[in-house]
Order: C-alpha cells, then structure tokens, then sequence
C-alpha cells in the first residue's frame, strides 16, 4: 500500500518536472513560436497589402469590426473614457501592442484614434511596408519592430495597457508559449483581444474550402488542424495565464458582399477578450 502511495507520488512529480521543463522551454527559445513557412508566405503578400480590393480585402473590411471590439472591451473594463468613444481620442492615453502586425492595416487604424501603438511582426517584408505606409501618413503614435513576442517580452513585461492579436493564432503551433509571453506583456488588469477561426467542419468549409478555392482568401493561407476552439483557448488563458475571459463573441464574414458582422454562432470565428489578474 505505502510503495503505491510513493509511485503515485514519484509518477506526479515527474509529471510536474515535465511540465516545468516544457514550459521553461517553450518560453526561453526566442523563436518557437515563430514558423518560417508562415512568415516566407505572408511575406509573398507585401506586394498588394495595402490593397483594400486586392487579395487581402476580408482584412481590410474586418478593420471596423476589430476596431469597436477593442474600443467597446476597453470600455466595458473602465480604461478609457465614455466621451471620447467615437472621437479621434477613443484610444488616447492607451498603450497597445499589435503582435502579428503584418503591414500594419489594424495598426494604423488603433494609432488614428489615439492610441500609443507599437506593431511587431517576424516578417521583415512586412515591417518594411508598415514602416513605409505609416511614414506617408505622417502617423507619429506608431513604432514598428522586425521581433517575434518571445523578443518582445525580455524587455517589455507589463508593458502594456492593451494587446490585440487578429488573424495570428491559427499560424501559431506553440499556442502555449505564444499566449504566455503576449499576457507577459500586459499590465496586470490589462486586456488581451483575440480574433481567430474556430476548428469546426464549418470553418473547414468556410475557411478552407471556399474561401481559398474561390480566392476570396489567398491560397495556402491557413492550416485547419492549427485552428483552436474557443474552450480551449479559454482554458489557456484561464489555467495557465491567469486571466479572466470578458466574452466571447461569433463573427460572420459574407465573401459576395465582403462584409463583417457579429453573431451568436462561434461556429466559423470568433472574438475573445480576456483581462490579466491583477
């Protein structure tokens, strides 16, 4: 009985070494999130990425939805002010990190409203036209970095009012490590805003299926098997991060009127805000 109770114990240990090791390891390689594949094929997209009736015109029409879920999740969690919802101040005061930034379409849209952005992205193709694109503008609230955010944290731990990261997850194999480092990065009672396709037969469809068959996403574009459930990624951020998930909303593209709109199903994508612990 007692020799059962210590292989009971012995296997649990070893269990809780394994986990502390893989998490040390997931968080110290600078580069494990970072997939070179997906990094070489959005670079590919340099060329049209301010293209708002290019390739990447769902990114571009998904700004104005993305943009009020940060604004409204910011002010349901008293950040910023009520009167300044809908002025060019929204975001004033507000630090913001981009992480995935790509050329910067949501990026610019956050530093129009006030906000203190900083983009960060491995593409160096990428950084170069967000760089670019932002210096025609004139746009002064913005600084670009050629970083992954495992590069970003060493030096900027709660750092940051705000994180958003749309369209990114589904290229990450090491969610683990990536969401971790990002919430490093936030303040404590800071938010985490999320937009990703969910890993449904209805995304497959939609995402895959449809959406790079009939161009209306650039082919190779994603990987299903990468895509995760909103559950799991809850169970992440709540277990492991020490957040507090705010909602979790379905999004609903229409590809024949290129428009974006919410709705009760998380079935094709969806929209999750979490707050860290303080």
């Amino acid at each position: 009985m007692l020799n059962s109770k210590m292989n009971l114990i012995a296997k649990k240990t070893n269990i809780a070494n394994s986990f502390i090791i893989f998490r040390s390891l997931t968080q110290n390689y600078v580069k494990e999130t970072v997939n070179a594949h997906e990094v070489k094929h959005h670079s590919n997209m340099k060329d049209y990425w301010w293209d708002s009736n290019g390739p990447l015109n769902t990114l571009h029409s998904f700004n104005p939805l993305r943009v009020s879920f940060l604004i409204n999740g910011l002010a349901n969690t008293k950040k910023i002010e009520t009167k300044n919802i809908g002025t060019r101040q929204s975001l004033e005061n507000i630090k913001i990190l981009d992480v995935g930034c790509g050329g910067g379409i949501l990026t610019e849209a956050l530093a129009r409203l006030g906000g203190d952005v900083t983009g960060i992205d491995p593409s160096k193709e990428l950084i170069t036209i967000a760089n670019d694109h932002s210096v025609i503008l004139r746009n002064k609230n913005i600084k670009y970095f050629n970083e992954s955010v495992e590069e970003h944290v060493l030096s900027n731990k709660e750092s940051y009012d705000a994180i958003v990261t749309s369209e990114v997850l589904e290229h990450v194999t090491n969610k683990y490590g990536f969401l971790t480092n990002c919430v490093d990065c936030l303040k404590p009672g800071g938010s985490l805003f999320i937009t990703t396709p969910n890993r449904t037969i209805c995304s497959w469809l939609s995402v895959k299926v449809i959406g790079e068959t009939f161009d209306f996403i650039p082919k190779g574009t994603h990987e299903w098997e990468k895509f995760i459930c909103p559950h799991e990624l809850q169970s992440i951020l709540e277990i492991n991060c020490k957040c507090d998930t705010i909602s979790i909303n379905g999004l609903s593209y229409n590809p024949f009127t290129n428009r974006w709109s919410w709705t009760n199903s998380t079935d094709v994508s969806y929209a999750l805000h979490a707050v860290k612990s303080t």
